[in-house]
């Protein structure tokens, strides 16, 4: 009786142990005892030594799990396993184990304290379609990871899904306003996203995530029918048009925020946006979105440079904001003048690496058909940042 197709042991006794038994296997029954080998590296220090008594460097894990959870030191010990490599174990990827599990609590805090009124229309068709293959996308990397053994990448790429792309930006995308009601069908997806999460991150924070899943929020279960058995989502199709232009719409917002960083600006206090776009049709779904993450008065398009205004870029398309006498015009000028100078510079490396017959031979076509958007939206965006100095 073999109970597994694989074992996982540490290198030092793979002749030892592992190759003998594999003879063994062979010998007696006929065939291998198992398929596939992980090796675990061995745990050390931030400073690469062994872990040990005699040093001091050896922490209690009791300790840790009553400081930080036994998801979060789970979850921390993962952060820092890349597959075959040794584990540099450091306490703060525990903590950071332990704020992941606090951000998804508070996440399903905020969603179980939703009222929901079934009379409202829903106005987060985008985000939904948006988030639902933003999901897909994330769970093919996910499960390619994990058919490459490859855990500490795979948690990675859970942990931006959920940090990421559901709490900083879906969730403020179709949130109510601040005591109002959600609609029915954003409430309901939203519940689903959130049960799907679960099954995902459950391999990692199985703990966590078995309480929540028996909560009244994802409906009635029965004592044993557990996450832990939940069948896991399937991989559906991916709109990467939707994906690309949602993550313009993300980088403006950003930019948005900055703009107010730079100048000491009130997130509460709204800003009108211009923008000047060939496609402006391309934006026009996505305004809804804008004025929410970005807190504008009003979303305009023009055709014309905006004088006397902030300017910056996204994808290839110029954005305005209206300041009143809130520009130092010179620090502008400073501002746009280093944005020119790395673009011309990140131009040039593309550049040169087109140039290279050998890479251009030997890539992939849509890793050398990145490199040729890279410049060419290099390239308009310095046109762009060039006209503004000149203006």
């Amino acid at each position: 009786y073999y109970p597994t197709n694989d074992l996982v042991t540490a290198p030092e006794i793979l002749f030892f142990w592992v190759a003998r038994m594999m003879m063994v296997g062979h010998e007696f029954k006929g065939e291998a005892p198992f398929k596939n080998v992980y090796l675990t590296g061995i745990v050390r220090d931030k400073l690469g030594r062994k872990m040990s008594k005699s040093l001091g460097n050896s922490p209690d894990p009791l300790d840790l799990i009553e400081k930080y959870g036994a998801d979060g030191v789970r979850v921390g010990m993962l952060f820092s396993s890349p597959a075959g490599n040794d584990l540099m174990f450091d306490e703060s990827h525990c903590e950071q184990g332990r704020n992941f599990a606090n951000k998804i609590w508070n996440a399903f805090r905020l969603v179980k304290g939703w009222e929901v009124d079934e009379n409202l229309s829903n106005p987060n068709e985008t985000a939904i379609a948006w988030f639902e293959n933003r999901f897909n996308q994330a769970l093919t990397e996910i499960e390619e990871n994990f058919k490459q053994y490859r855990l500490s990448e795979a948690l990675i790429a859970t942990y931006k899904l959920v940090w990421d792309d559901f709490c900083a930006w879906y969730l403020e995308m179709v949130k109510p306003v601040y005591q109002q009601p959600i609609d029915a069908a954003t409430y309901k997806a939203t519940v689903t996203f959130f049960e799907n999460i679960l099954k995902i991150v459950h391999p990692f924070m199985p703990f966590l995530t078995e309480e929540l899943w028996h909560d009244s929020l994802f409906g009635e279960r029965a004592e044993l029918d557990c996450c832990i058995v939940s069948q896991q989502p399937k991989v559906g199709e991916i709109n990467t048009k939707l994906l690309n232009e949602i993550s313009t719409i993300k980088e403006v917002v950003s930019e948005i925020r900055n703009t107010r960083n730079q100048k000491q600006i009130s997130p509460k206090e709204a800003l009108p946006l211009a923008i000047k776009s060939n496609s402006e049709i391309a934006y026009q779904t996505y305004v809804p979105i804008l004025a929410k993450l970005g807190n504008l008065t009003e979303v305009t398009f023009i055709q014309d440079k905006l004088s006397g205004a902030v300017n910056f870029i996204a994808g290839t398309d110029e954005f305005f904001i209206e300041l009143a006498n809130q520009i130092d015009v010179e620090a502008e000028r400073e501002r746009i003048q280093k944005e020119l100078n790395y673009l011309q510079g990140f131009l040039k490396s593309v550049t040169a690496k087109l140039s290279n017959e050998r890479f251009v031979q030997n890539a992939k076509p849509e890793i050398v058909a990145n490199e040729q958007q890279k410049k060419a939206d290099a390239e308009a965006k310095i046109v762009m940042l060039e006209e503004g100095l000149a203006g």
